[in-house]
């Protein structure tokens, strides 16, 4: 009896549970009869864009209105192309009403506890020459910003040759790009990653293995990298090492590096050729303590300063490289200054100085004024005695100056006679020139006073001229090579 009833209540309970199902089942479908019928169900995407709850013409114009493709480039770049921009329309907006009519009450179920998902892709039409127009400004696609592709390579740093892996560049092809977004949009994809596709982009293939590069990077290490160091007369010092040289190496196409003897030799005279114009200081101005204890710059003329000889500097340096050991030495000078910059800026303790303005002259010898005398220069504007740094030639006894050569013909008979003569001459005794112009130090025993302001009506040719005793006594103390300050 107590099974029977257990029988009972358990039929009760399926025929409860059953008419509860078709009870729930008859109020959703009278729900979806009444809220979802002529809408998209939610969770519905067309062309990537939600239309839960819109009817067939509400879905059609968000489509049209809200569809983009985003496309990936290469270093992460993005780009979006809005369907607005080029005209994009549904190629068959029917198949939306279509699609609507299809919705079932099973799919409004499956949303509702089976959180499905439906999504459907229809093809679009669009205005190909905005699209290709739009597609064409973008960033990725001007050249300006395209990076090349580089094949691997070997390379330096920190005292060590390596292999460098290649590098995929930036460079699109334009035609292939824009053929996939045409693509793309067509059938309304909403996303599109160019940025490992074949075909999308200019890349290189490997010129040389990398084994090549590991055994080239096994034999430039196994070069002579020895280093230079250079004392220059500033008291500084420029080294010359492999950090420099590794620039003197030729890297091929191929992307491999080898020294090329013609290239080496040309970098190492450029080389030369850069330290010397950092060094030398022939017809540059000069710093100079004046005797009255003023630092002056005298004018960017005269012979006077530091010049490397060049050729001589890039046959040492040439010898010294290939030996591979290390060397600290001085360039190879052409010319010297008397002393380093740090002693009154080259010139040292002993030269001779001349104040163009007060018309007096100065030797120091050891840092003491063993010599002085008035002068008499060239007027200014007229036979103007330069200023500038220079040191003297050399000097002589017994010479006549002269000027300007003038020729003549004349006939004498059947004989045509050249005549030279000049416009001036004057002997002197003792003769100490400063330039190759003819401009030097020299006896007037034509003139009774010197000094004062003769110079400014009735002055030399551009000459300094001394009385002859003082000219004589300078003869005596100064040395070819010792250096002369002449300023205004």
């Amino acid at each position: 009896m107590k099974r029977m009833n257990d029988r009972r209540i358990l039929r009760d309970l399926c025929i409860m549970t059953v008419l509860g199902l078709l009870l729930g089942l008859a109020a959703l479908g009278f729900v979806y009869h009444r809220d979802c019928k002529g809408i998209f169900l939610r969770s519905t995407r067309i062309n990537g864009v939600n239309v839960a709850g819109m009817t067939a013409e509400q879905a059609e114009d968000a489509v049209t209105k809200n569809y983009s493709l985003k496309v990936l480039f290469r270093e992460g770049k993005r780009e979006t192309l809005k369907g607005t921009a080029i005209d994009y329309e549904l190629e068959e907006p029917s198949i939306i009403r279509h699609q609507l009519k299809r919705q079932s009450f099973g799919e409004y179920l499956s949303s509702l506890y089976l959180h499905g998902q439906h999504s459907m892709t229809l093809r679009g039409n669009f205005s190909e020459k905005k699209l290709r127009k739009a597609v064409m400004k973008w960033p990725e696609m001007q050249e300006k910003n395209m990076k090349k592709p580089k094949s691997a390579r070997v390379s330096y740093e920190d005292g060590k040759f390596f292999v460098v892996k290649p590098a995929k560049g930036t460079v699109v092809n334009k035609g292939n790009v824009l053929e996939a977004v045409e693509e793309a949009v067509s059938v309304s994809m909403t996303g599109l990653d160019i940025s490992g596709g074949s075909g999308y982009y200019k890349d290189k293939a490997p010129a040389v293995s990398e084994k090549q590069l590991k055994e080239d990077c096994r034999q430039l290490s196994g070069m002579s990298w020895s280093s230079v160091t250079y004392e220059l007369p500033d008291g500084s010092k420029k080294v010359l090492d492999a950090n420099q040289m590794k620039d003197w190496l030729v890297r091929g196409e191929d992307g491999r590096l080898k020294r090329d003897d013609e290239v080496w030799e040309q970098k190492l005279t450029a080389f030369v050729a850069r330290l010397a114009d950092s060094v030398d200081t022939v017809d540059s101005p000069h710093k100079f303590k004046t005797h009255s204890g003023k630092v002056i710059r005298l004018q960017a003329r005269g012979y006077y300063g530091w010049k490397i000889d060049r050729e001589g500097e890039a046959a040492r340096l040439s010898k010294d490289l290939k030996k591979g050991a290390d060397v600290e030495r001085k360039p190879v000078y052409a010319q010297t200054e008397a002393a380093p910059y740090s002693d009154n800026y080259g010139f040292g303790d002993t030269y001779v100085e001349v104040n163009l303005n007060a018309q007096h002259l100065w030797m120091y010898k050891d840092g003491r004024v063993v010599f002085q005398t008035d002068v008499v220069s060239g007027t200014r504007g007229v036979h103007e005695t330069p200023a500038g740094a220079y040191f003297l030639l050399t000097k002589a006894r017994n010479v006549v100056l002269r000027g300007p050569a003038k020729t003549t013909t004349e006939k004498k008979g059947k004989k045509t006679v050249t005549k030279t003569s000049y416009e001036w001459e004057s002997p002197v005794s003792y003769w100490m020139p400063i330039n190759y112009e003819g401009v030097g130090m020299h006896d007037a025993n034509w003139r009774g006073v010197f000094g004062g302001s003769i110079w400014t009506y009735n002055g030399s040719h551009g000459c300094i001229n001394l009385p002859p005793s003082k000219a004589a006594r300078l003869f005596s103390l100064v040395q070819t090579g010792i250096p002369v300050a002449v300023y205004y």
